[in-house]
């Protein structure tokens, strides 16, 4: 394998005036990435800080013990996370099926490279930990994957109905349904050496899961486990038992918390940034879970009154709530990363580019409870090119830098324009004007005559341009068929790195380069040599 970089400009505004230096970094973060000295600052922070390190090993050794098999570099990295001087790069996803689209495989690359480079710069213990957001309840968000299937990309998804109130975490899996629909991604991938030993294990896997979180844990701690990796299941009623004390911190700080974000998204709007979070102002960024198992938002319904779905709770009663059965409340996007900085002694977070911009709008949430936001490092692109798309690329003299930068559709206008210089599109469309020009003033002198001819004239002026139409489809279709050989490396090209408009990773899954390439292709990509210093990752397998 061979990685190279690549400089391309980011659609979010904020993510790219953030890595070239223009954003006023004081004003949205804590800490500037780009400042060498970032990590050294982090932990001269962190110093002043204590964590329940012993009781957060112990809880994460149950949890690991309870799930998974024991392997050795996890249970190592637990029991690390007791010395006092040990940190964590932390980033986080939902429980995606068969992990989702791949920039979940690179969100946990980025925290194990991460989490290795520092250690070994910094010279303390920096454990690698993955936070899976059971919590989330949106099943429609996670429920599918993108193949191609007959030339064509196509969604696919799970036949489940979910009460879409209830948390990821507790929606028991549909064991044969979930099967059947991996049996379908897997008929799109063709059948390769590999398939049947994937197809095995996925199986063995999915029986041993009770719930959809579940199986996507298992998959991962396969897949990253003799990394090290130590997941942390945001939903797990044994964690909340931890989270109880600062569940009542953020009762008390609740409307405190909500001005807080108000006022930095209204300072964002006024720099020309747009706001992600959707926050009503009576929001007390906290959900309730019933006993029904529904999530359910919290609102200040009145002076240290909270409301949810005809539920009311006094502030007192809440924070009581809160100590004595924790599990039945739940952070929302605004006090999660809060609960994560309570629990974790985090020298980085590695973030897509969305939520780059959310945490932008903590700032002064951060600030309130009382944290510095750690640094917030955006989590590393990668494009994987295969052999036969590098061969395609060369044998049409497109550069992957033209492609990302042009669009699919411009590159490949371009080279035909190149290759058919003489086409008639040009001719055409100036036919069309002149002809136009002449027939409106022939429609002019016949309706001056004549107003009942109007409609007539007007249809026979459509039927002209419409017959220049048809020459021009016949010319494009007449050179696509010259062509076809070539326009096809394009469309697979354009499929493979850039599918439906996008950068690879928001479409395309992991499963596929395993199906083709084999079970140890993730260990190859972890092992490449990775920077962080903001360019899209290139890798030609």
């Amino acid at each position: 394998m061979e990685i190279t970089d690549l400089s391309l400009r980011h659609s979010n505004r904020l993510v790219e005036d953030l890595i070239s230096g223009r954003l006023n970094t004081a004003d949205y973060f804590d800490y500037s990435i780009t400042d060498d000295t970032v990590y050294e600052q982090r932990v001269k922070d962190l110093k002043n800080r204590t964590f329940a390190r012993e009781e957060l090993s112990s809880y994460l050794l149950r949890y690991h013990q309870k799930h998974f098999q024991d392997k050795e570099p996890v249970i190592r990295n637990i029991e690390r996370l007791k010395d006092p001087e040990s940190l964590v790069v932390v980033g986080g996803q939902q429980a995606g099926l068969l992990t989702g689209p791949l920039y979940t495989i690179h969100k946990i690359i980025s925290i194990l490279v991460l989490a290795e480079q520092q250690e070994a710069k910094l010279s303390v213990p920096v454990i690698p930990v993955f936070w899976v957001a059971g919590e989330d309840h949106d099943f429609a968000e996670v429920n599918h994957l993108h193949v191609s299937q007959n030339g064509v990309i196509k969604k696919k998804a799970v036949k489940t109905a979910m009460n879409e109130k209830i948390p990821v975490f507790y929606k028991n899996i549909d064991h044969e349904e979930c099967w059947n629909f991996i049996c379908s991604i897997f008929e799109t991938f063709g059948e390769t050496d590999y398939t049947m030993e994937l197809m095995n294990s996925l199986k063995q896997t999915l029986s041993v899961s009770a719930t959809y979180t579940e199986f996507f844990e298992h998959l991962t701690y396969e897949m990253f486990s003799d990394y090290g990796l130590v997941l942390i299941n945001s939903s797990d009623p044994e964690l909340r038992k931890m989270e109880a004390g600062f569940f009542q911190h953020l009762i008390l700080k609740n409307e405190e918390l909500s001005e807080s974000l108000s006022a930095q998204q209204a300072f964002m709007k006024e720099a020309g940034y747009k706001p992600i979070i959707e926050a009503d102002h009576t929001s007390a960024n906290l959900f309730y879970h019933d006993s029904k198992g529904d999530r359910l938002l919290l609102k200040r319904t009145g002076d240290s009154v909270f409301s949810a779905e005809g539920q009311s709770f006094t502030e007192a009663e809440l924070k009581q709530f809160a100590e004595q059965y924790p599990e039945r409340l739940s952070n929302n996007v605004v006090t999660r990363p809060l609960m994560q900085e309570y629990l974790l002694p985090t020298l980085a977070f590695i973030a897509g580019p969305g939520e780059i911009s959310y945490w932008a709008e903590l700032k002064r949430v951060f600030d309130t409870a009382g944290f510095h936001m750690p640094p917030v490092v955006p989590r590393l692109n990668i494009t994987i090119v295969e052999r036969s798309i590098e061969s395609d690329m060369r044998e049409v003299s497109l550069t992957i830098d033209d492609l990302f930068s042009k669009g699919a559709d411009k590159v490949r206008e371009e080279w035909l324009a190149k290759m058919e210089p003489s086409q008639l599109t040009p001719e055409i469309s100036q036919a069309k004007t002149e002809i136009e020009r002449i027939h409106k003033n022939l429609r002019e002198s016949a309706v001056s005559k004549d107003a009942s001819l109007e409609p007539f004239l007007e249809k026979n002026a459509f039927f002209i341009q419409s017959q220049l139409d048809l020459l021009q489809s016949y010319v494009d279709k007449k050179i696509q068929q010259k062509h076809r050989a070539e326009l096809d490396k394009f469309t697979r090209i354009a499929k493979s790195l850039q599918p439906n408009g996008g950068f690879q990773e928001r479409t395309w899954n992991i499963y596929y380069y395993l199906n083709k390439y084999g079970p140890h292709f993730v260990h190859e990509i972890v092992k490449l040599r990775y920077s962080f210093n903001f360019h899209h990752k290139v890798v030609k397998i």
